[in-house]
């Protein structure tokens, strides 16, 4: 992607075809990491996948939060995530907008680390 206006515009898209009916995570690539954001909802999470050591990292809102939330991944594969890792959407756009920018996991929300 050219720059944080055309990531700006691209999710406003993306964001306007999703619905609360229908939620999707879409996937966006930048500095070698695959990065999911949530879209439809008011809350969303957002997940990096690193390269390398096959390491990702997840968002951690509420983490008493109970239930999980059903979406369509890419718009095709029914998931859950358990609704620990929601966070309110402009917050999650923003973390995604400071990875785009800086390749850094933004420090403005918790991260769980896994590995698959």
């Amino acid at each position: 992607m050219r720059n944080a206006h055309y990531l700006d515009e691209l999710l406003d898209g993306l964001a306007a075809k999703a619905r609360p009916d229908f939620p999707i995570a879409v996937r966006l690539h930048s500095h070698g990491c695959s990065v999911d954001l949530l879209l439809g909802l008011i809350q969303s999470f957002v997940y990096v996948d690193e390269p390398g050591p096959r390491r990702y990292y997840i968002s951690v809102g509420d983490p008493q939060a109970e239930g999980a939330t059903e979406f369509c991944l890419l718009g095709m594969h029914h998931t859950e995530w358990e609704n620990r890792h929601l966070v309110p959407l402009a917050t999650a756009r923003r973390v995604v907008r400071e990875f785009f920018n800086t390749s850094q996991r933004s420090a403005c929300i918790q991260w769980e680390e896994g590995r698959y």
